[in-house]
């Protein structure tokens, strides 16, 4: 698997110009639009992987750009309630420490009313639990969202992304679950990789956008062999049932 998805990005006729291609837009992918022409791409690249199809070029942007709003509206909607809680944290983190200013401030103490020591100590714990809640949704957006992204591919349709009950399956498949675990190391060593690229001054700076849009790429192909695989068993498992029931 691993070896597969290393070299899947060189792989295709058009190797050459499509990490060419892909590393201009990711350079430039802080004006949003080049952001969505690769989101799009990685899409192809789910979609290709999925079924077992060589690497695809940089063609049709039309439909690449649609492609790409797709994956970004869904990547929106699966990360909105870690955000919200994120939000209320931080806001909540914000109130906590007005009134931890504002206590000592005014010189208040805890024989008082007000009770600032027992309110410190719930602020605290509210504060704490929100963030582990965030970081729990935030990990579980992240390891449903390719699979997410691959059902949207596979399919072509917006709803499919959203369609958990099929999902649940892929997601609770040994093969997905290896395909993201090797993808998260991936891009987390070559992250670091990358990262000491950069301090390259111009010849590793010119170089980052290639190298990273070359890891992304490389990412999602695992990501699509997991699902790949996954929805094989998936398919396979109801059949041999059939079978039992047939005999």
């Amino acid at each position: 698997m691993f070896e597969t998805a290393l070299r899947y990005p060189v792989d295709g006729d058009d190797r050459i110009e499509t990490i060419v291609i892909g590393g201009l837009l990711t350079l430039f992918s802080w004006l949003l639009i080049p952001a969505v022409f690769v989101a799009g791409y990685l899409q192809r690249v789910l979609a290709r992987t999925t079924a077992d199809d060589p690497v695809p070029s940089f063609d049709e942007w039309g439909d690449l750009f649609g492609e790409g709003l797709k994956a970004v509206a869904v990547t929106l909607a699966y990360f909105a309630i870690p955000a919200v809680l994120l939000a209320a944290v931080l806001a909540s983190l914000l109130v906590f420490s007005v009134e931890t200013t504002t206590v000592v401030e005014t010189g208040t103490t805890a024989a008082e009313p007000a009770g600032p020591d027992g309110a410190n100590n719930l602020g605290v714990v509210v504060v704490l639990a929100g963030f582990a809640l965030a970081v729990v949704a935030s990990l579980a957006a992240s390891y449903a969202l390719p699979a997410a992204l691959a059902r949207l591919a596979a399919e072509g349709r917006l709803g499919a992304a959203f369609e958990f009950r099929r999902l649940a399956g892929v997601l609770t498949d040994r093969s997905y679950a290896i395909g993201w675990l090797v993808a998260f190391v991936v891009l987390a060593v070559g992250g670091a990789l990358v990262g000491g690229l950069a301090s390259i001054p111009f010849v590793g700076w010119a170089l980052v956008p290639f190298a990273s849009f070359y890891l992304n790429v490389v990412a999602f192909a695992l990501y699509g062999q997991g699902y790949r695989d996954a929805t094989r068993t998936d398919r396979r498992e109801p059949a041999d049932g059939d079978r039992r029931t047939s005999a």
